[in-house]
């Protein structure tokens, strides 16, 4: 067998970590193969043994070819010669004549914001963080009375449903309503005892801006009297629309890459109405906005995730409604609307005993006559009874009590609050550098610079044609294990 040349290098480095630089130990010498084959093989080479101590790899030519192998044992021969066992390099060996095509890459340098695996911590708890947001002004909210509409005075172009009734707002310190002098004023009025008119009902809603409505004096209406407070804003004709949406823009203020990567949720915690889930599709959204919409009749609030382009609507959640407050209602008709079943039914009952009562009288002397007679005495008791009572119902005023406002308002009024919950990493810098980012996609493979690079069922597309079957199944278990490359 013909001779050929031998060339010692220093790698560094054995898989899954690669350099493409090999430092040369020595000059180049001449070689014998003996055994040689492809794969692996037996060199015969002058050298002493502090020079087989010095290095690890080496590079065999011969005919223009050039066989890259790792040194599996150097055994010695006579004094100044050895025998060297090697191993081929399958990747440095023939990477020049194969095209890797497209693979699924499952790690590869450059940042991703996927899922990893290999991000953890030492401990099981998740952080979490959270911050407030307002919606409108956290600070007031805004009191609503609804009045009976007069002779040739305009409606109220009330949302939704169609009402006779005029509205009036005005807004007051959620903490401090005693701090408005027209709200004192209304309220000593209403605690005078005289009945008002035309007042229906009176309650509060979430904050809205109502500085474009008209202010127009509210009219409180008393059988002996009117009387006008300032500082009430009167919904007129124009579309309400506008004040009852109310949109807070906002965005996730944290490292959206640290958050996806691991196990988290991302939600947004209303106190009144109850919690939103954040889909990952819209957390890299810069345009999120909590949209509330205020029910005019109730003050309860509909609240929805959406984007300002209104393209996104995911979840929503529904506020509840403070009880509102009948001021004013006729008491007569307040007690027939109320107990209108139950009179009916009592109604119904004695009407029934005076004809059965009636009927006895006819059809039986003596003892069933006195009986019927009982019966249409206790008939008609109950009917005059009933109608006393409705009697007195006619000159009975009274105000109503006090209804519980929410409990919530005091504290959490219009805000809400972005809570990030996400799993603890305290490896990411080690993970990065040594294993990449997870990219998990099928592309064209290419062979980084450096960083890492992961394939999952590699098959290497093509080759010149001179790369034999066992360089191939080892390139690619090599890819599909990890190959870290290193720049020195």
């Amino acid at each position: 067998m013909g001779m050929g040349a031998i060339q010692f290098y220093r790698n560094k480095y054995y898989y899954p970590h690669y350099c493409q630089t090999i430092t040369p130990y020595g000059a180049a010498l001449p070689s014998t193969p003996i055994g040689m084959n492809f794969r692996s093989g037996t060199l015969r080479v002058k050298g002493d043994m502090a020079d087989f101590m010095s290095c690890n790899y080496l590079a065999f030519s011969r005919d223009g070819e050039i066989l890259y192998a790792w040194i599996e044992d150097v055994r010695f021969r006579t004094e100044d010669s050895f025998e060297v066992t090697y191993s081929v390099d399958a990747w440095r060996t023939y990477r020049n004549k194969i095209n890797l095509g497209t693979q699924f890459i499952a790690r590869r340098p450059g940042n991703t914001n996927k899922k990893d695996k290999l991000l953890g911590a030492s401990v099981d708890y998740p952080d979490i963080q959270s911050i407030g947001f307002p919606i409108g002004d956290p600070s007031k909210r805004i009191f609503v009375i609804q009045l009976r509409t007069g002779t040739a005075e305009p409606f109220s172009r009330s949302p939704v449903n169609p009402t006779p009734y005029q509205f009036f707002m005005t807004e007051y310190d959620v903490n401090n309503w005693t701090a408005s002098m027209h709200l004192q004023q209304l309220m000593t009025k209403l605690s005078e005892g005289a009945e008002t008119q035309n007042v229906v009902t009176m309650y509060s809603i979430p904050y809205m801006n109502i500085s474009s409505l008209p202010n127009i004096p509210l009219p409180i209406k008393t059988a002996s009297s009117t009387v006008t407070i300032d500082g009430f804003r009167f919904l007129d004709t124009a579309d309400p629309s506008e004040l009852l949406h109310i949109k807070t823009t906002f965005s996730i203020p944290y490292d959206l890459d640290d958050i996806l990567r691991v196990n988290h949720s991302v939600q947004i915690v209303i106190p009144e109405a109850g919690i939103i889930h954040v889909p990952d599709e819209l957390l890299v959204r810069e345009d999120l906005e909590l949209r509330q919409d205020i029910d005019l009749f109730s003050g309860a609030s509909n609240y929805m995730l959406t984007t300002s382009d209104g393209s996104n609507f995911t979840q929503s959640v529904r506020g509840s409604s403070i009880s509102s407050i009948p001021v004013v209602s006729d008491p007569l008709d307040t007690y027939l609307s109320q107990n209108q079943n139950a009179l009916a039914t009592s109604l119904l009952g004695d009407v029934a005993s005076i004809a059965g009562g009636a009927a006895a009288i006819v059809g039986a002397p003596g003892l069933g006559a006195a009986i019927g007679a009982g019966s249409v005495a206790s008939g008609v008791k109950g009917i005059l009874f009933r109608d006393g009572q409705i009697e007195d119902a006619t000159s009975k005023w009274s105000n109503p009590p006090a209804f519980l406002g929410t409990a919530l308002a005091a504290s959490f009024n219009n805000q809400f609050w972005l809570v990030v919950s996400k799993a603890k990493v305290e490896n990411a810098d080690q993970v990065h550098e040594n294993f990449g980012y997870p990219y998990g996609m099928v592309a064209p493979l290419v062979f980084p610079a450096s960083g890492f690079i992961q394939t999952e069922g590699c098959t290497v597309m093509s080759t010149d044609g001179s790369v034999p079957k066992w360089a191939l199944d080892e390139i690619n278990n090599h890819f599909n294990n990890g190959i870290r490359v290193h720049t020195s």
